[in-house]
């Protein structure tokens, strides 16, 4: 597929014209992955920022105690590790979480070229990382603040929904337990609450959200269940 109709797709490059588009082009390499596959690892020396064009990627860091820290997925049309265009290593890693996932991979130093030419790419990079910052402040604030099932029910509500129909979930269970800082058991536990009080189910790929304003009173600690 061609590259350039496939730098448009990110939201990074949505309203650039083709003469920018190109110009990246000649920047960036088309990637494939298996589930599983390993797109960078943790320390490794920084060579660019990703684009998903299709499939999922998770970014995390393994602990001392061998448990994952999953920071955040990042899905068809995001992009990560842009705070690595300014860093020597990579501070975390990131992995493949469906096949096939595909990346474009946007060279460090031939883009920061272009960013000194063209200061709205400057703007557009800066603002995909203060929104990255704000989500892993979100983050920190709901592990140190929030108990599982408000943790929980802040990830429901973070995801786009359309009224009265189900969303469709592209991660697993246990990648989800790992994002809200939880074990797999007590992530099963908190969902079955949540069924028994018909606030939410979430069978196979599909969540449902039964009672959006008990959610968001239990995502907001008004309510405990």
């Amino acid at each position: 597929m061609n590259l350039t109709y496939l730098l448009r797709t990110c939201k990074l490059f949505s309203d650039l014209n083709r003469h920018d588009l190109e110009a990246v082009e000649q920047i960036a390499i088309s990637k494939e992955y298996r589930k599983g596959g390993i797109i960078f690892r943790e320390g490794e020396p920084s060579r660019g920022f990703f684009l998903v064009v299709a499939g999922a990627a998770k970014i995390f860091r393994t602990g001392p105690d061998g448990r994952e820290r999953v920071f955040h997925v990042v899905e068809s049309g995001d992009a990560f590790a842009e705070a690595a265009m300014f860093m020597d290593t990579y501070p975390a890693m990131a992995e493949a979480l469906v096949s096939p996932t595909t990346v474009i991979q946007v060279d460090k130093n031939g883009f920061k070229q272009l960013i000194a030419r063209d200061p709205r790419l400057s703007f557009k990079i800066i603002g995909t990382m203060v929104n990255w910052l704000r989500q892993m402040r979100d983050a920190l604030t709901d592990l140190t603040l929030k108990e599982v099932p408000a943790r929980l029910a802040s990830y429901a509500l973070s995801l786009p929904a359309e009224p009265g129909k189900p969303i469709k979930v592209n991660v697993s269970k246990t990648t989800i337990a790992q994002m809200i800082g939880t074990t797999k058991e007590t992530f099963s536990r908190v969902l079955n609450r949540f069924a028994q009080h018909r606030i939410l189910t979430f069978r196979g790929t599909q969540l449902r959200i039964l009672n959006r304003a008990r959610l968001e009173k239990i995502a907001g600690g008004e309510e405990k269940i």
